[in-house]
């Protein structure tokens, strides 16, 4: 997370270190011009003394009066306490005729030394040089002086900058930083949804007009705000009403729908036990099954319509009520003639023959569809499947018998001389009931199903394994066990397709005698 700095702390930091240098550079030329001064007063004095002195001693020197010279420097080194040292010589002599010494001399950086002729004055106007003065002064007194002259000033502009410093702070702070920090706040509560947040615009300045502009902004966002929510709630109403209206469609259709699928009644009337598995993906389905009675027997059949939702449900009203008349004008004895009949009668519904199959006008839809013709009183059921397979559970295991590899309806792929599609032959499987039978049929909704922990397949294998452990028992307990597992192996997952799976055994008469299992084919 970046770390937030005070605009105020930095400001601040920028003036002190601002006015610090300035001060330190006054100090400077301060320092610079009294200790110039100081030194030229030094020289000044030096010059005065040395002058005085010099006139005082012209007497002593002219007698070589050693002991009045020694008295007189001596005297004038305890008054002036800034005199390093004073010698006096007589003339052409390099050795001093007096001489005092206040302390260390130091180095010709630290002194200042004056020179001075001892003149004689004669009666008659005369004068003559009888010796020289030379006196060495220390300016340690004009730093020392320097420092005592700066302090005061030093103290007062220290004082001086830090409180133009807080003022300038103070004033900054009040005409800048706070509304500044005011608005800040202000963003980040528009920023939060308040959006009648306002800034006092008063002033007539640069932040005055910075306020008026937030203001304006603020205004506008929340007029457009307001507009947008009044629109979206507008939008969601009227998309809900028709979302109701949609949903009210489709849940009437599902009645529909649930309508001409087989009642309970007319499933029991020729199974001992059965059960339906039915779930569609969407509230309607593209899956529909069959139950009904025939001149000798009843016909049970399952499909699997292309799409699933509003359009499968479509397909399954059509196909069904194209299959309830096949049956009504062939008949169920031949189940494979009853399917190639059916896909004639959708390839002509869905305009899928001659000059359509290639346009825009031509649907490529149909669907899987496996029929099972039952006659209890002969002991023998006759199967045949466009790619829906019959499973038959007995105590041997799991038998399957393969529907024929082909759809019906779509557009040909097959044509005959006259550029038809080629008339499809579908094939007839005999079986002969015994009690111990159990029958299903299915779409591939179940076993294409993804979910377990790689998202695979339900899968045929596992399908079989579930119905050679519980196919021989209750069917609601087989059913259980089915729905059971699949919900286990589906997990979160979506739902992919429609989902039908039909199971069912056969009441039997009692004058029906049961031979050993057969089978046969036959092609329509």
């Amino acid at each position: 997370m970046k770390r937030r700095s005070s605009l105020l702390a930095r400001v601040a930091g920028a003036i002190l270190l601002t006015t610090a240098s300035i001060g330190t550079a006054a100090m400077l030329l301060s320092e610079h011009i009294v200790e110039g001064q100081r030194h030229q007063d030094l020289l000044r004095r030096a010059e005065l003394v040395a002058a005085t002195q010099a006139d005082a001693l012209s007497g002593p020197v002219w007698e070589l009066d050693n002991r009045s010279a020694q008295r007189m420097i001596e005297a004038l080194t305890g008054r002036d306490t800034a005199i390093r040292s004073i010698a006096i010589f007589e003339s052409d002599r390099e050795e001093p005729l007096a001489r005092t010494t206040a302390g260390k001399t130091g180095d010709d950086a630290d002194v200042v030394t004056v020179e001075r002729p001892i003149l004689l004055h004669g009666r008659e106007g005369r004068v003559q040089t009888v010796g020289h003065l030379r006196i060495v002064y220390s300016t340690a007194e004009v730093r020392q002086a320097t420092l005592d002259a700066l302090i005061p000033v030093a103290g007062l502009l220290l004082l001086s900058l830090l409180g133009a410093v807080v003022a300038l702070g103070l004033t900054l702070n009040r005409m800048v930083l706070r509304p500044l920090r005011r608005l800040t706040q202000l963003a980040s509560a528009m920023a939060r949804g308040d959006y009648g947040a306002r800034m006092d615009a008063g002033r007539i300045d640069e932040i005055g007009v910075l306020a008026d502009g937030f203001n304006r902004m603020a205004a506008t966002v929340q007029d457009h705000t307001s507009t947008l929510e009044s629109r979206v709630r507008e939008r969601t109403e009227a998309l809900a009403a028709t979302n109701r209206a949609i949903m009210d469609s489709i849940n009437y259709a599902q009645l529909i729908q649930s309508a001409i699928l087989p009642s309970a009644d007319a499933l029991s009337a020729g199974l001992t036990e059965h059960f339906v598995l039915w779930r569609p993906r969407d509230v309607v389905s593209g899956d529909f099954y069959l139950c009904r009675e025939v001149a000798d027997g009843f016909v049970v059949a399952v499909a699997d319509c292309t799409g699933h939702g509003v359009p499968g449900a479509f397909m399954t009203m059509t196909a069904s009520a194209i299959l309830n008349n096949v049956l009504d004008q062939l008949g169920a004895e031949d189940p494979a003639a009853v399917l190639a009949a059916v896909d004639r009668k959708v390839r002509a519904a869905l305009h899928q023959e001659e000059g359509a199959r290639s346009g825009t006008d031509c649907f490529d839809n149909g669907l899987d569809l496996g029929l099972c013709h039952i006659r209890p009183a002969k002991g023998k059921l006759v199967f045949a499947g466009a790619r829906i397979p019959l499973l038959i559970v007995t105590d041997g295991g799991v038998t399957e018998l393969r529907g024929d590899r082909r759809s019906l309806g779509y557009r040909p792929i097959a044509l005959d001389s006259a550029g038809n599609g080629a008339e499809p032959s579908f094939t007839n499987h005999l079986v002969a009931l015994r009690a111990d039978q159990t029958f299903l049929m299915g779409t591939d909704g179940l076993v294409d199903q993804n979910g377990g922990e790689r998202g695979r397949s339900f899968g045929r294998i596992r399908l079989r394994d579930l119905l050679s452990r519980g196919g021989d028992g209750p069917l609601d307990r087989l059913r259980t066990a089915l729905e059971h597992s699949l919900d286990q192996f589906q997990g979160g997952r979506e739902q992919r397709d429609d989902i039908t799976l039909f199971g069912f055994r056969v009441r039997l008469t009692d004058a029906v005698a049961i031979p050993d299992a057969g089978s046969g084919r036959r092609a329509a």
